[in-house]
């Protein structure tokens, strides 16, 4: 009971102090490293998701100034350089695939493929959604996660309790993991309700969201790798047909229409 108190009393000092100490027992370090990790501050979150946003961009085509991609993204979210005090940063990614993210530092990331399928209105509906994840901190709990669950968690450095700067392979590690984050299904329908209250704030149509949605409904029931891609991408959302009829129903009840008229 005694040797028990004094591990216990050991990684309680290490985690609080953010002692860089290496203990000889793999599976004590570990539960440091755990404990560490979980303690991060969201400050320190989303000075990790800066270098990780730097590292994806460095493994990615980013459209440079100049490429009409580049210049369309610039001229539909050039207004918006903040959200809930976040400033906000926008790229595109040249690729086929249909997707877009947001990370907890305020950068957003939408890939060429997605917004080769949207209408301007649509595609702002989709960016929409995405601060919406940044507003509601739901970037700042999936990094804490991923981080956690990655080989990079034994990170920490002890100066300050600061996070100091991650290896790329360390950065891969929470790549892989942020990748393949969940939001819950309650954290995308906010995002999404978040979604709607910017295109009503900012004049777009209220049905954008409903019919960028509904694409997506579509090119996943088109059959092929694309639409293997799209499914995969948002196995983890709420439907999208249901999203997207619930997202017409609230334009309807916004325009004063009955559903379905």
């Amino acid at each position: 009971m005694i040797k028990i108190l004094i591990i216990a009393l050991v990684i309680y000092l290490l985690v609080v102090t953010r002692a860089r100490i290496r203990l000889p027992h793999p599976g004590l370090q570990a539960t440091v490293d755990v404990l560490k990790a979980a303690d991060l501050s969201d400050d320190e979150v989303q000075r990790m998701a800066a270098q990780y946003v730097r590292y994806c961009d460095a493994q990615n085509r980013v459209a440079p100034a100049g490429d009409p991609y580049a210049e369309r993204l610039a001229r539909l979210t050039g207004r918006y350089v903040a959200v809930n005090g976040i400033p906000l940063n926008f790229k595109v990614y040249k690729t086929t695939a249909v997707n877009a993210f947001a990370t907890a530092d305020g950068s957003i990331r939408v890939f060429s493929g997605l917004m080769d399928r949207l209408g301007d209105d649509e595609l702002m509906a989709i960016v929409g959604h995405e601060m919406g994840h940044v507003r509601n901190h739901d970037t700042i709990g999936a990094m804490r996660k991923a981080y956690l669950a990655s080989a990079a968690r034994s990170a920490l450095g002890a100066v300050g309790g600061a996070l100091g700067a991650l290896s790329a392979s360390q950065l891969g590690s929470i790549a892989e993991q942020y990748a393949s984050a969940q939001f819950s299904q309650g954290q995308e329908t906010l995002a999404d309700d978040f979604s709607f209250g910017f295109l009503i704030r900012n004049g777009y149509d209220p049905y954008a969201m409903a019919s960028a949605l509904e694409k997506i409904t579509q090119i996943s029931r088109q059959g092929g790798s694309e639409a293997d891609e799209v499914m995969q991408l948002f196995s983890t959302h709420p439907d999208s047909a249901w999203r997207a009829a619930r997202m017409r129903s609230k334009a309807d009840r916004h325009l004063g229409r009955r559903s379905g008229a």
